[in-house]
């Protein structure tokens, strides 16, 4: 279905399906910096502690553009132009100080990597709810009156809610795994980086929401998803490995819960 025809079809379901993506985001994104926080809390920083950042509350983390405008945007558009719903996003980065750690090269590191590893824990822990009631309630999860074209059962609506927050937690993960500054990639390479190098590479942290934003949408408007692509080999893989279900499985279960 074409633009025009999706935007015809906008019906209560789709804006449905677009607040519960929305609102899948927000705990990955607070517990993603709440891991940073605690994280740079427990290494000898205690910054973000008294910057009230080890926190649950979604408003300290929030962030207007990443939080807000680009996953709703991505949503929207992504509903809009596929039919299937799809979104990533970012929060305020958390504040510490790298000459307060134990061993600041090192620690930064493990600081950078708190984020994504909560949420493949995340993502672990909805897939292994998923998997428990496909295997004691598999009516609860799985439609198998209708099925794919090789032959996998489609997800339900439960289903589908429980795979999409696997599976943007594995986004947001890969996403912020990105070696560009200040996202958490970026803690990871300047541990191997030195002298000149490692500050030179710092100071691309000014410029690094618009490369990132230049990543998404310039392509897009050439023709190509170059983000996808990295989705595809990254996150995708994961999902089936965690779930045992195609990635494919999922979009085409909320291509139809939605209504296309």
């Amino acid at each position: 279905m074409d633009f025009l025809g999706n935007l015809a079809s906008i019906n209560v379901g789709t804006i449905l399906t677009i607040l519960i993506g929305f609102l899948l985001v927000i705990p990955a994104l607070t517990l993603h910096e709440w891991a940073h926080a605690w994280m740079a809390n427990r290494l000898g920083d205690s910054t973000a502690r008294m910057m009230g950042r080890i926190s649950l509350n979604p408003v300290r983390h929030i962030d207007p553009v990443g939080t807000v405008l680009v996953p709703l945007f991505l949503l929207v558009t992504s509903v809009l132009f596929t039919g299937v719903p799809f979104t990533f996003g970012w929060a305020k980065p958390v504040p510490f100080n790298p000459r307060n750690l134990k061993d600041p090269k090192r620690d930064t590191a493990l600081v950078g990597i708190a984020g994504p590893a909560m949420n493949v824990l995340l993502a672990a822990g909805a897939s292994a709810i998923l998997l428990a009631l496909v295997l004691f309630v598999p009516s609860l999860v799985l439609d198998t009156s209708a099925q794919t074209s090789w032959g996998a059962p489609l997800l339900t609506g439960l289903g589908a809610v429980i795979g999409m927050f696997a599976y943007v937690n594995l986004i947001l993960c890969f996403f912020n795994l990105l070696p560009i500054p200040p996202f958490d990639g970026s803690r990871i390479v300047q541990k191997f980086l030195t002298g000149n190098a490692r500050h030179t590479y710092a100071q691309l942290e000014q410029y690094g929401m618009f490369i990132v934003l230049g990543l998404i949408f310039i392509p897009r408007m050439m023709g190509f998803d170059l983000i996808g692509m990295y989705f595809a080999v990254t996150a995708q893989p994961i999902f089936r490995l965690l779930t045992t279900i195609d990635a494919q499985t999922l979009f085409i279960s909320l291509h139809i819960l939605v209504g296309g």
